[in-house]
């Protein structure tokens, strides 16, 4: 990454306002320098706005960022019947000179150096506005970092091996740029950073967060606390939260206990029921949602949005996987693969995410997943969702199960159980028949192989409950889990991805290349093996 300047960019006052999407092809004659940007609480609340809707970029939270690691992992395919896109990463062939990868990394870059302009400029802004600001300002400072944090994980995840990868984390991660460059004239050549020193940074930016965003968790806008900002903000409970998804990649099980208790506490959140969980999902601001992306008729990614991949009415071309997809012999057999449809029961409502129908498109498949949690392409009213309530219990629920078999404690066991048959009663109606639904009590031998058993399936239940919601790849990464990567939905082979082979020529693109474009200007910059 060469960096000569950095732009600020304010999107708009407010949130709500449409954007011009032109402002990514800002010029350097129109860059606009912080001094002159951040002179009152308003130029920087629209600056914190400005933040939100970078995420929304296709090449962030609108499309890529959820749709890379599913289509990277065992969870979708695409179609025959396809354009050009995520080419390379369904056949697991993709390079460094990929489009999707280098539009993800300077997007993302984009939000970390806008978050940067703003931290930078808290004590000058502090010392301009009135004392009724000043809460204000904290809070959207607070937000700042919050972002900065998500920024940085999602480019940890990416872009780097877990960071359990190495006992002390000292392979490499992304090059960390905290400071905003204000000389037009400066030229930086950042490096790679490792994985422990990001995280690092990650966990201080939260506690940053923490620390100015308001106790009660109140979003507020012109000093009055607005309710319609709670889930499309970054706030007290969104962060708890993320510092929770955050834990659970650092194998850090007492933090991740403790933040997800704290957001299950806070009665701010309520599960789906079951009949009515594909209306309420899709639904803005539902009663799960404790972050989202907000998208409306007037912005949104339009043809380049996840909906549209998705949507039978668009592309259509994003596709679930299914067992007979697997056409390879050998070595890959329909034993060693569970497609995503198989993975739920005839009962589970979430099946309902990847019905078997047919590609609206001449020569598509027939009776096959399709992707159906976004699809809305008329009104564009379906926020992405990044963090939802499901989630900390899962989360507390794999916490307290590993910190059983570490502590041998029965009880931690017993209160994991409650927290993963929440969530699978909620989904499923044949709860009953389902493997370790039952209470196990403290009979279960610490440490065999029925304990290890128990923690897969929490694994299997997260796979079930954010299946298109660009996790899986990533719980992939950090248990190690072996995997069979399906290429098409009709006839074609399959790819064998083995976290334990060192032979393997797939393995190495489970993470992506750093873009070619950053180490051929970098002379700093080392790219990820294998690319």
């Amino acid at each position: 990454m060469k960096i000569k300047i950095f732009t600020l960019t304010i999107i708009a006052a407010s949130f709500f306002s449409s954007c011009n999407k032109d402002f990514l092809d800002l010029k350097p004659q129109q860059s606009v320098f912080t001094e002159d940007i951040f002179t009152s609480l308003s130029s920087t609340r629209a600056a914190v706005n400005g933040l939100y809707s970078l995420m929304q970029s296709y090449s962030y939270y609108g499309r890529d960022a959820m749709v890379i690691p599913e289509i990277l992992s065992d969870n979708a395919t695409r179609s025959v019947k396809s354009g050009n896109r995520y080419t390379g990463m369904n056949t697991m062939t993709h390079t460094a000179t990929d489009l999707n990868v280098s539009r993800m990394w300077s997007q993302i870059y984009r939000v970390v150096t806008n978050a940067n302009n703003i931290i930078a400029n808290e004590n000058k802004v502090n010392a301009l506005v009135t004392p009724s600001e000043q809460a204000e300002l904290s809070q959207v400072i607070g937000e700042a970092y919050a972002v900065r944090a998500l920024a940085y994980f999602d480019l940890a995840k990416f872009f780097s091996r877990p960071l359990n990868f190495t006992t002390d984390g000292s392979h490499l991660c992304v090059p960390l740029v905290l400071k905003p460059v204000t000389n037009i004239n400066e030229i930086v050549y950042p490096a790679r950073n490792t994985a422990a020193e990001v995280y690092a940074q990650i966990d201080s930016d939260i506690s940053s967060a923490l620390s100015r965003l308001p106790a009660n968790g109140g979003v507020l806008y012109n000093g009055v606390e607005n309710s319609t900002l709670f889930k499309i903000r970054l706030n007290k409970f969104s962060v708890l939260a993320l510092r929770a998804r955050i834990a659970v990649f650092k194998q850090d099980w007492t933090t991740a206990l403790a933040a997800a208790t704290e957001v299950i506490n806070s009665g701010k959140y309520a599960l789906f029921g079951y009949s009515t969980m594909p209306q309420d999902f899709v639904t803005q601001n539902n009663s799960e949602s404790i972050f989202e992306v907000s998208n409306n008729s007037n912005d949104n990614a339009g043809t380049d949005s996840y909906a549209y991949l998705s949507s039978q009415l668009g592309y259509g071309e994003l596709l679930g996987t299914r067992q007979s997809m697997n056409n390879t012999t050998g070595t890959i057999t329909l034993s060693t693969f569970r497609g995503l449809y198989e993975t739920y029961s005839a009962t589970d409502i979430r099946r309902r995410f990847v019905a078997l129908g047919n590609r609206n498109s001449l020569g598509g498949e027939s009776n096959v997943p399709l992707c159906t949690k976004y699809v809305n392409i008329t009104t564009y009213f379906e926020n992405i969702k990044v963090l939802r309530f499901a989630e900390m219990y899962l989360t507390r629920g794999e916490a307290l199960a590993r910190l059983a078999v570490l502590n041998n404690d029965a009880a931690a066991l017993t209160n994991s159980m409650t927290d993963v048959n929440l969530i699978r009663k909620s989904r499923d109606t044949a709860t009953t028949t389902r493997p370790y639904l039952a209470s196990l009590a403290t009979t279960l031998p610490m440490g065999a192989i029925r304990a290890t058993a128990y923690v897969d399936s929490i694994v299997v239940e997260r796979r079930k409950e954010f299946a298109l919601e660009g996790q899986r790849l990533f719980d992939l990464n950090r248990t190690r889990t072996n995997y069979v990567k399906i290429n098409t939905a009709g006839n074609g082979s399959s790819r064998l991805i083995q976290y334990t082979s060192t032979t393997s020529n797939y393995y190495n693109r489970t993470i992506l290349p750093i873009p070619v474009s950053q180490v051929q200007n970098n002379p700093n910059m080392v790219q990820n093996p294998g690319f």
